[in-house]
């Protein structure tokens, strides 16, 4: 009887990943991650010494401070980042994580593999 040797659903998605750009993830989400990949294609608008409104959202939901034991957003710069549009986008990335926090979660781990090209 011949066994084929399959490879593991971990790896079989590290070798799609290579293939996808981060392009292809914002520009293509999946329904539960459309709000948080708006609010991170317009987050890339900011200088990433001030902040951005994608380092808030993370720091709210504890991401970051659970992956980097620190927030990444320097509150004392808030002003200079949160305007009534920033402010929208955010609302909704973090509806769409109470909604979902799973598929959100799984969201950024993926973009952050591929900024780190893995």
């Amino acid at each position: 009887m011949n066994e084929t040797k399959q490879t593991p659903l971990s790896e079989q998605r590290v070798k799609e990943r290579k293939e996808i750009t981060l392009w292809d993830l914002l520009e293509n989400p999946k329904p539960s991650q459309a709000h948080t990949a708006g609010l991170i294609s317009w987050s890339m608008n900011y200088d990433q010494e001030t902040g951005t409104p994608y380092h808030i959202f993370l720091d709210l939901i504890g991401y970051s401070l659970e992956e980097y034991g620190s927030n990444l957003f320097n509150y004392s710069n808030i002003h200079k980042v949160l305007g009534f549009m920033e402010l929208d986008y955010l609302g909704d990335a973090l509806k769409e994580y109470a909604e979902n926090p799973e598929s959100v979660l799984y969201f950024i781990q993926e973009i952050n593999e591929i900024e780190r090209g893995n």
